[in-house]
């Protein structure tokens, strides 16, 4: 377990890419088990929406960048890339929403969240953006410009799906 969290928190810092995951299936879903209770605890810990729209957005985000994923490693014939680029792609969420966790408990505990903490929230999320980016790039066998275009295009996607589907978190997030 300590080898599989130090291979995460090299990819979080580039020196590690996803053929460095372990090929190992079962780790695809206890990882997105974990991550669900990571995102329940989040979710609980938010104000303004409630758990079961948190999670719908969280679900169809990594729904989306998980099936992208595979529809792009099929189209480049090289679909057996996609279990360790899921795993990589799911262990740098859970990591990094695992560092937003005090955020979200100073926040949840002030009654909102101070600016400087938005601030650090952005940085965590563009981290997580560039980390995808670099994901793709060596997944996909793409450039890193390409790479980071794609988890862009991924984000905006999943903005308006959620725009589409679930107006009224938008819409939340717009009154807030």
């Amino acid at each position: 377990m300590n080898a599989l969290l130090n291979v995460f928190a090299r990819l979080c810092v580039f020196r590690r890419g996803p053929e460095d995951m372990p090929y190992a299936p079962p780790l695809v879903g206890m990882l997105l088990a974990l991550w669900m209770v990571i995102q329940l605890l989040s979710a609980a810990l938010q104000d303004g929406l409630t758990v079961a729209q948190m999670v719908g957005v969280q679900l169809l985000a990594m729904g989306l960048l998980l099936g992208s994923s595979a529809l792009v490693l099929a189209f480049k014939n090289l679909l057996g890339r996609w279990t360790q680029t899921a795993i990589a792609l799911i262990g740098v969420d859970i990591g990094l929403s695992l560092l937003a966790l005090p955020m979200l408990l100073i926040g949840h505990a002030a009654g909102g969240t101070p600016s400087i903490l938005e601030g650090v929230y952005l940085l965590l999320v563009s981290w997580q953006l560039a980390v995808q980016a670099f994901i793709f790039h060596r997944a996909f066998a793409i450039g890193p410009l390409l790479g980071l275009a794609m988890a862009f295009g991924l984000l905006i996607l999943t903005f308006m799906l959620v725009g589409a589907l679930m107006p009224e978190v938008l819409q939340a997030g717009q009154a807030a």
